[in-house]
């Protein structure tokens, strides 16, 4: 099994956990909502009950106190019958006493018994006869017993001090089929527990990681302030079906399977398809090489032609104006061998020029590269100004000449430096005639910054156009209608293979200024 395969493996059982998980998230959110809605309707359901049967008591108190204490009360034979028909339909209802809170005998403590139904389940209320006798008229009132029982009062609304007392078992007010087994039910009796039954399902609510599902709500009743608690466990099995869980994941198992199979053999499928396209691909790549090298061989022979051609002009133009100036003084009145003398130095040194031009073409054409020394700019800097000086006056052009203080020295061919300074004067002479320029000038420039030393050359001509800045030192690019564009390309190629860099803009006053700039050595010790 390949790394690539292996890897596909592992992304895919990494989908597949995922896949699971959220089933298995999806499984519990929604099996959580079920169990609260179905622990919502039996609430809602037992509430239902309950408040029935509250009501019922009220009913019961009032019938009771109507018969007991109108003007013409009903008898004791008939009352007591009401009172065995409503606890043999409502076993609830523990016992019923009607009461007198008037007069009564020392051994009744202040509360008198009129009537019992049935006869031995009363209780002693003389500790409850003060809250009897307080008790509003006409109005249920609610008092606390034990052993799950809860008394229920109401005083007559006539004049006499009679009072009808129920006493409900809280416990029987739900029949065992009517709860939920697995729903923990409690009964508050203001706020106070009642009544508290466990799930019949015997499942320990503490036994979950999930906290128990909790429904209250109170009891609508008149003065009965009762209200009903359920608690539901949430036990992990309810919470997530392993057997859902683990067909859902086998399910997804096999798909993926599946899927990665099929992937793996259109993996392979598209891999030969590749292969065989890459190879066509490489064999038409080597037919084209073979022509590119043709044509650039084809190429370079024209543009060291050019290169041969371009660079001969300096030296044979610098020649032809120095021999043309002894010309003119032989034919002078007043002849002086010394101009003439120094016409044909000049011409001396420009053929030798020209001749290592020649060797340096040579020495491209057989990948020989001529070897830097130690040169001082600011002597390569005034040789460029002997040698182009007079061809400038000629054409009315003034060359400033600004040499830094310290001497600046840098590790240059000085015939290329020399090759790179005289480009650049005569691109500015060039611009400066095309425009007419009046006053026109050159300015050369040495400076020292820190580690580096800089030859700047400026005109006061018409400037670079802004198009042409980004475009100026690529090869065969020219803005003169007769220009090769061999020129600032090959200065920026000779200033580069020396480590030095050659930068293009427009000054600020007008014209275009070049700076040249070359790591500067270290200034030598005098001795």
């Amino acid at each position: 099994m390949t790394r690539t395969t292996s890897k596909y493996w592992l992304v895919g059982i990494g989908l597949w956990c995922v896949a699971v998980s959220g089933f298995a998230l999806y499984s519990i959110e929604t099996s959580k909502q079920r169990l609260a809605d179905e622990l919502q309707a039996a609430g809602q359901t037992l509430h239902r009950l309950i408040s029935q049967r509250v009501a019922q008591h009220d009913a019961h108190m009032t019938s009771l106190i109507a018969v007991t204490s109108g003007p013409e009360p009903a008898s004791f034979s008939a009352v007591r019958h009401v009172m065995e028909t409503i606890i043999r339909f409502y076993p609830r209802i523990a016992w019923i006493e009607l009461i007198s809170l008037g007069d009564t005998e020392p051994e009744d403590h202040g509360v008198k018994v009129l009537l019992r139904v049935p006869e031995g389940e009363s209780e002693d209320l003389a500790a409850l006869r003060g809250a009897f006798a307080e008790q509003e008229r006409g109005k249920i009132a609610v008092y606390e017993n034990r052993n799950g029982r809860y008394l229920l009062a109401k005083k007559a609304s006539s004049p006499s001090e009679t009072a009808v007392v129920l006493s409900i078992d809280a416990r029987l007010l739900l029949d065992p089929e009517e709860r939920p087994a697995w729903a923990k039910v409690r009964l508050m009796l203001s706020g106070k527990p009642l009544l508290d039954l466990p799930a019949q399902d015997g499942v320990d609510t503490a036994a979950s990681f999930v906290a128990p599902l909790h429904f209250e709500s109170v009891i609508d009743g008149e003065k009965q302030q009762l209200s009903l608690l359920l608690d539901r466990s949430v036990p992990l099995a309810a919470l997530l079906p392993a057997r859902h869980v683990v067909g859902f994941g086998v399910m997804t198992g096999l798909a993926l399977f599946a899927a990665m199979f099929a992937l793996r053999q259109r993996s392979t499928t598209l891999r030969l398809r590749r292969t065989v396209g890459e190879a066509e691909i490489r064999a038409v790549l080597h037919e084209r090489e073979t022509m590119l090298a043709h044509a650039s061989r084809v190429n370079a022979l024209g543009e060291m032609a050019s290169g041969i051609a371009h660079e001969l002009t300096q030296p044979l133009t610098a020649i032809l104006s120095h021999s043309q100036a002894a010309l003119r003084l032989t034919d002078a009145d007043t002849f002086d061998i010394h101009p003439i003398c120094k016409a044909l130095e000049v011409n001396v040194r420009e053929a030798k020029r020209a001749g290592e031009m020649l060797k340096r073409m040579r020495d491209y054409a057989s990948n020989r590269v001529p070897e830097p020394v130690r040169s001082a700019i600011n002597g390569i800097v005034t040789e460029i100004e002997a040698l182009t000086s007079i061809d400038l006056k000629q054409r009315g052009i003034r060359l400033d000449c600004s040499l830094a203080a310290e001497p600046l020295e840098a590790v240059a061919d000085p015939i290329e430096l020399e090759q790179v300074l005289h480009n650049l004067i005569r691109n500015a002479a060039d611009a400066l005639e095309g425009a007419d320029t009046k006053a026109a000038t050159i300015r050369i420039e040495t400076q020292a910054a820190g580690c580096e030393a800089k030859i700047i050359v400026s005109d006061n001509g018409p400037g670079i156009a802004t198009d042409a800045l980004p475009r100026l030192f690529r090869p065969f690019f020219t803005t003169k209608p007769e220009g090769m564009g061999l020129g600032l390309s090959l200065c920026a190629t000779l200033v580069e293979r020396i480590d030095g860099r050659i930068e293009a803009e427009n000054s600020a006053g007008g014209g275009a200024r070049f700076t040249v700039t070359l790591p500067r050595l270290p200034s030598r010790e005098a001795p």
